[in-house]
């Protein structure tokens, strides 16, 4: 009697680990790697895949690591493949997977048009600007268009809470005054390295925006990120990246009342992981 209850005990368990590996074999393996402009992975962007034309739309995700490598296994059938991230724009795919399939799918993603809008200079990290707790000012690229400013100073002065000192007009000495503070304590960043020193003023005179996509103005203190000489707030410019393997080269060309006229030259681009540009008018 116990030798026939062991045996279809076998049998049963048999039975149940043939299945098993057939339902596995006849799963589609997707998997691939997430990378920026540069080619370097991009970790934590969440990957679904839902399955189309099903009536409950199942959907399966997973999570890139930090190298940007992601994997599903998926029962065969079409998906509509999301893969989204903050700061990135989000992107969508259609695969058809055919059983026990063995798909790759590599991607690059872009950095969304409206990343102008993630702050940099109030947080140790990127942050949405809806996410900051500090009063934070920030001038994109499309605002720097529409003002037609040539220098930082003329940009700055349209600025809420922003006045400035001025020696003469252009080339004139210039310093800035945050919300009424003293200019001596306003740190004054270009890509995140401070250009001031500490409780010195900054000459903003010759910065001119040919180069510039963002500007950011934190108001009030910030002496916890950048010392006690950030106690009237933080001025970060941030300049243009290149984002293209063939280089772009961007010209210029503008005139103006009593014969007055300028051009210039932008070029930018990818070399390997690095990015560069450079501008002068």
């Amino acid at each position: 009697m116990n030798t026939a209850l062991l045996r279809s005990a076998f049998l049963f368990l048999a039975v149940q680990f043939s299945l098993l590996a057939q339902n596995n074999s006849q799963l589609a393996h997707l998997s691939g790697t997430l990378s920026d402009a540069s080619g370097s992975g991009i970790g934590d962007v969440l990957v679904h895949a839902r399955a189309e034309g099903s009536s409950n739309s199942l959907t399966w995700s997973a999570k890139s690591s930090p190298g940007g490598e992601y994997s599903l296994d998926l029962p065969a059938g079409r998906y509509r493949m999301q893969f989204t991230r903050p700061s990135f724009a989000s992107r969508e795919f259609v695969v058809d997977l055919a059983p026990g399939e063995s798909h790759t799918l590599n991607l690059r993603l872009d950095l969304e048009p409206l990343s102008s809008n993630v702050v940099v200079t109030a947080n140790t990290q990127p942050t949405e600007l809806a996410h900051t707790s500090a009063t934070v000012d920030i001038v994109g690229p499309q605002e720097i268009e529409q003002r037609q400013a040539v220098l930082l100073p003329d940009l700055l002065s349209t600025q809420t809470g922003i006045s400035l000192a001025r020696t003469g007009t252009i080339a004139g000495l210039t310093t800035i005054f945050i919300d009424g503070g003293s200019s001596a304590f306003t740190k004054v960043l270009i890509d995140g390295t401070p250009v001031n020193l500490p409780g010195g003023d900054f000459d903003f005179s010759n910065l001119t925006l040919d180069n510039v996509d963002k500007v950011e103005i934190v108001h009030g203190a910030e002496s916890a990120l950048y010392g006690t000489d950030a106690m009237s707030g933080v001025v970060q410019i941030v300049s243009h990246r290149g984002t293209t393997r063939i280089p772009q080269i961007d010209l210029f060309t503008e005139g103006g009342s009593f014969s007055s006229a300028r051009g210039g030259t932008r070029v930018s681009g990818l070399l390997g992981k690095l990015d560069y540009s450079a501008a002068g008018s």
